[in-house]
């Protein structure tokens, strides 16, 4: 029986044979005119490293993201990280007993108390207006939302990763709001719920969460304006408030902040400035998490790109 190696006990110069998950994959063409499969490999214990396979077949091709295969490699080191250069490469067989489930990385909370928390906030709404949108919206996109992650490869890009991040802002915005008592909570908490929820539109996920490309709509449009489309239509079937209908489509608009990232507008209402933020807080803190849970306390972790590049440092108190 062949064991399953994870990629953190893996050592420069070994040669392995093991079982992983097929993150990502590009079949490139070298310098040389030569095929290459690059990919982007997991473990069951959510750990990615990339791999390559170099004079690679056109058939090739046939690797697609969320399959589980033998791999038989030597393990490298390419720019200060471990890279798998693969020798060999399989897809599963029944008689190998691999459960694909080891493999998905999921979010730690079950999808229907997720679903409950948000549906909960929603009925204390006092803005009839408000609560009548965001609870359709939400409706619309719930059996996507069980299993769809926030990103490609970027924060929450696990299975249910974009309805655990509306959960965990949302729990942050519940405890922000009473600070500012100048704010309107509804407003807050509907921008919180519905600021992502177009990315299920946005990308095509496999229901193990894994998205292997964006939607035509996704590159042509992007979520936000995906999302403004959506808060209109539904504003005119639901013959919501007109005001009420702006300042949502402006909480959508506003939240990335910057015209580079797909924000033409920044914040012009407060419940717009915190929604921003607490996007910002949710969306670091994961990431800080993810490269430091397996860091080794006093040591530095591996550079993240998702932080600009940071080697985080994993404290020793």
């Amino acid at each position: 029986m062949i064991e399953v190696i994870p990629i953190k006990k893996m050592e420069y110069g070994q040669s392995i044979t093991t079982f992983l998950m097929i993150k990502n994959t590009d079949l490139k063409k070298a310098k040389n005119d030569s095929l290459y499969l690059d990919m982007v490999l997991g473990d069951t214990e959510g750990v990615e490293a990339s791999a390559k396979l170099w004079n690679a077949d056109p058939q090739m091709v046939a690797y697609k993201s969320g399959e589980v295969v033998l791999v038989d490699a030597l393990v490298q080191k390419f720019n200060g990280k471990l890279q798998l250069r693969i020798n060999k490469l399989r897809k599963i067989k029944e008689e190998d007993q691999v459960s694909l489930e080891d493999f998905i990385e999921s979010a730690p909370r079950d999808p229907e108390e997720m679903f409950f928390y948000l549906e909960a906030a929603i009925e204390n709404f006092e803005n009839h207006d408000i609560k009548k949108i965001t609870k359709y919206l939400l409706n619309q996109k719930r059996d996507k939302l069980t299993y769809y992650p926030a990103a490609k490869t970027h924060h929450h890009a696990i299975k249910s990763g974009l309805l655990y991040h509306m959960e965990t802002m949302l729990n942050i915005a519940q405890k922000i709001a009473p600070v500012y008592e100048f704010i309107n909570k509804d407003l807050l908490y509907a921008g919180v719920i519905l600021h992502d929820l177009s990315k299920v539109d946005e990308m095509e996920s496999t229901e193990l969460g894994i998205v292997d490309d964006y939607t035509k709509e996704g590159k042509l449009l992007g979520h936000i304006i995906q999302g403004i489309k959506e808060i209109d239509q539904a504003s005119l079937e639901l013959e919501i408030d007109e005001e009420v209908k702006l300042l949502l489509e402006h909480m959508i608009l506003a939240h990335h902040y910057h015209p580079e990232y797909g924000s033409p507008k920044k914040p012009l209402i407060p419940e717009a400035e915190l929604l921003h933020y607490i996007d910002l807080i949710d969306s670091r803190m994961y990431a800080m998490n993810k490269v430091l849970k397996d860091a080794e306390k006093g040591s530095f972790a591996d550079k993240s790109m998702t932080l600009e590049g940071r080697h985080m440092y994993k404290s020793d108190l």
